[in-house]
């Protein structure tokens, strides 16, 4: 059986966003087209005010590149520092290096918990959905003051960058494998990851994380095995846990 080949495309549905159109095409490595959307093609589309990513099956929307659904209250929600993912990251950070970023919305959290956050992605069409996702927050004031100053996005490979870069804290969420005991397709992100992304070299990369910084994170599924034996530390959540690695 031949491997699954994504087609990766670009397209201006504003007429005065034909320019950007030709960047982000560029940019991304994909093709500017104006076509009909085939049925392994991921495309991103631009229209006057928002950005999305559509595919076969989208019909009046798309999904949308953005971080505007996060919840900013900082007591609750998605930016509390008693989840278990700001339990994992520490009271004493403030710099963090997100090695494996994918559509960033792990990076968006920290940079709205006030974490000075680099978001790292090998594959350039998905650093370009993460890139566009932190531009659309300029749309909205306050989502825009916490994500400005506080995330960076850069596509390369991260045992690369993370030789070059100093952070309290590296975070992995390598991807996961599909559900077991479920024909459930998982959500429309995770879809897009598993279909874009290369995977492999997890061990590799949290090899050279351990080298670089006193801390590293490391997202796993709740039932999974950890990457190396003998994390330092667990903190667990309902469907996911990290795995925390402590140097000296």
């Amino acid at each position: 059986m031949s491997e699954r080949v994504i087609h990766r495309t670009v397209e201006a549905r504003d007429s005065g966003r034909v320019s950007d159109a030709k960047k982000i095409a560029q940019a991304s490595m994909a093709d500017l087209v104006s076509s009909q959307i085939g049925p392994d093609e991921y495309r991103i589309v631009l229209f006057a005010d928002r950005e999305e990513l559509w595919d076969a099956s989208s019909r009046r929307h798309g999904m949308p590149l953005s971080f505007r659904n996060i919840d900013l209250r900082t007591g609750a929600g998605n930016l509390s520092k008693k989840q278990p993912l700001a339990k994992a990251i520490g009271s004493s950070a403030t710099t963090i290096l997100d090695a494996t970023a994918g559509l960033g919305h792990d990076a968006a959290l920290f940079a709205c918990m006030g974490w000075t956050t680099l978001a790292i992605e090998r594959d350039p069409f998905i650093a370009t959905l993460l890139a566009i996702s932190r531009e659309d927050a300029r749309r909205n004031d306050d989502l825009w003051s916490r994500l400005e100053l506080n995330l960076t996005t850069k596509c390369g490979d991260a045992i690369e960058l993370i030789q070059n870069h100093t952070s309290d804290v590296i975070y992995l969420d390598p991807m996961f494998s599909a559900r077991r005991k479920s024909s459930a397709l998982p959500k429309k992100p995770a879809q897009v990851l598993q279909a874009l992304a290369v995977a492999g070299g997890d061990t590799k990369l949290l090899a050279a994380a351990r080298q670089k910084a006193g801390r590293v994170v490391v997202k796993r599924p709740h039932d999974g095995p950890a990457i190396e034996p003998d994390p330092t530390l667990v903190f667990s959540g309902r469907l996911v846990r990290y795995d925390v690695y402590l140097q000296q």
